[in-house]
């Protein structure tokens, strides 16, 4: 049987990640979170805060511990909230330079070579906030959750390449920054995260992404006229995931609902 916080406040009712930690807390799912709780983590994830544990709140929530290799996708316990709290102390971005950066993007070093690195095949070394295509705003950061997920092929770079050529049409015409929520994922995360065995993700040939500025209606008007392959409709057919998906995949165009 699992005990109680001392003060016999009982886990669903812990509204922080701090109250979390300090009363020591029993594990339980983020689905049973108090709703200031989830929108701590939602703020910390970055995607949108509702207090709802949606499905783009529990894809962030899995990959995240799939990333720092914790165990059970969708429970929320000590060790949890202290590798959440973690990514308070590496924020670097404050809500003015979001809002007076003039490349309207939430990264202001977006562009330069700096942050986080990785090795790609071939021996080049890539830093998150680098470009994938130098002029288009799409970082290898955003498409590599922070260059954690290492390409591991030619084939792959060459496949971000043109992911992000395809996509730069997408935001120039959209005109307002785009969050991407997910980008290459190689086969263990995917399979974290539910994704099909057959997803785009896997090969660098998808991303999928949400309007900051919250006109969904306008970015799938944007995505259908572009060149992405395949788009992912989770808004306008019933199933509101809060994301459209789009990839770069061999053959016709492919429209799908998630």
């Amino acid at each position: 049987m699992t005990s109680t916080p001392q003060d016999s406040t009982p886990p669903t009712e812990i509204k922080s990640l701090t109250e979390y930690i300090k009363l020591n807390a029993p594990a339980i799912f983020i689905t049973d979170a108090h709703i200031d709780l989830v929108k701590e983590i939602q703020s910390l994830l970055k995607i949108e805060v509702d207090g709802i544990v949606g499905p783009l709140t529990k894809q962030a929530f899995i990959e995240f511990k799939a990333e720092n290799e914790l165990k059970y996708p969708l429970g929320l316990g000590v060790t949890t909230a202290k590798e959440l709290l973690k990514l308070k102390d590496t924020e670097e971005v404050s809500s003015d330079q979001e809002e007076t950066n003039s490349k309207g993007t939430l990264n202001p070093s977006a562009g330069s070579r700096t942050g986080s690195t990785m090795r790609i095949p071939g021996g080049k070394i890539v830093y998150a906030n680098e470009y994938i295509v130098e002029g288009i705003p799409l970082t290898w950061g955003e498409a590599t959750k922070n260059c954690t997920r290492i390409p591991t092929s030619s084939e792959y770079v060459a496949n971000a390449i043109r992911l992000a050529k395809t996509w730069g049409e997408v935001r120039d015409k959209f005109g307002s920054p785009i969050r991407i929520t997910s980008g290459y994922r190689p086969p263990a995360v995917n399979r974290s995260v539910g994704g099909v065995s057959n997803s785009q993700h896997i090969y660098f040939r998808a991303l999928d992404m949400q309007p900051l500025n919250g006109d969904f209606r306008k970015l799938w008007e944007v995505l259908k006229d572009s060149q992405f392959a395949g788009l992912g409709d989770a808004v306008f057919m019933g199933r509101n995931k809060g994301f459209f998906h789009g990839d770069i995949r061999p053959g016709s165009r492919v429209i799908f609902p998630y």
